[in-house]
């Protein structure tokens, strides 16, 4: 196994966080920033680029190799093998992330939960990943959440719903507890994080028994977090 020396953490050490980024790659970086630094080009730019896109003009390209390059490593796993062999030299590790949200269909739901159970399988083959991540409204619909958040009695339709939002996190993190390879999942908006703070405890109690593979994201900058921590602390250390 290859180790790395240790060294302190140091947020100012811009040679270390920019050591593999050629002086193109970090003027294209600067100016990308400087254009949504703008208030103005950040208001009209999604409703611009949208209307370009539904009468049809050629601007996907110039997205793609620009504010998508910037913030994403590709469109598949096999894509983004650049962006982990490029991190990984600069001892830098992969969190591959499947990042599609916000969908209504059942059917975008199962696809994505298998994707992500494929980034599962490229971690457990690929030391260069040494966790993986998902967000829970990836798999289940936004609105239903809101709903158990603010506790509205489901109709049967909807709990039927829910039943499969929990069949897909746990086959999510049974793969992942088959293949030793840590899961975390992701914190959203504070009106449905406590459906899935709830959700990722279920799942801890299942797969923490023996090995810790499931981990919940907290937001620490919440005043309310601090306490929620310590309370999952004390679950834990009774279960």
């Amino acid at each position: 196994m290859e180790t790395f020396p240790k060294k302190s953490l140091n947020f100012d050490d811009t040679e270390v966080a920019f050591r593999n980024k050629s002086n193109s790659e970090l003027n294209a970086a600067y100016w990308l920033f400087k254009i949504i630094s703008s208030n103005f080009l950040t208001k009209v730019g999604p409703p611009v680029t949208n209307f370009f896109l539904n009468i049809g003009l050629p601007i996907k390209g110039i997205i793609k190799a620009t504010i998508f390059k910037h913030f994403c490593g590709g469109e598949t796993i096999a894509e983004c093998a650049e962006t982990i062999t490029q991190l990984h030299s600069g001892k830098v590790g992969t969190i591959l992330d499947y990042s599609v949200e916000g969908e209504d269909e059942e059917a975008v739901f199962d696809f994505t939960c298998e994707e992500i159970i494929r980034t599962i399988d490229q971690a457990a083959k690929d030391k260069r990943i040494p966790i993986t991540v998902f967000k829970v409204t990836g798999i289940g619909r936004f609105a239903l959440l809101e709903k158990l958040d603010a506790k509205q009695a489901l109709t049967s339709d909807e709990e039927a719903e829910y039943e499969k939002v929990k069949q897909r996190c746990e086959k999510i993190c049974r793969t992942a507890f088959d293949k030793k390879v840590p899961v975390m999942i992701d914190a959203e908006e504070t009106w449905i994080q406590k459906t899935i703070d709830e959700l990722a405890v279920e799942m801890m109690r299942l797969f923490n028994k023996e090995t810790i593979i499931v981990y919940n994201t907290y937001q620490m900058y919440r005043h309310d977090k601090l306490a929620d921590l310590k309370a999952d602390h004390l679950i834990a250390k009774a279960a």
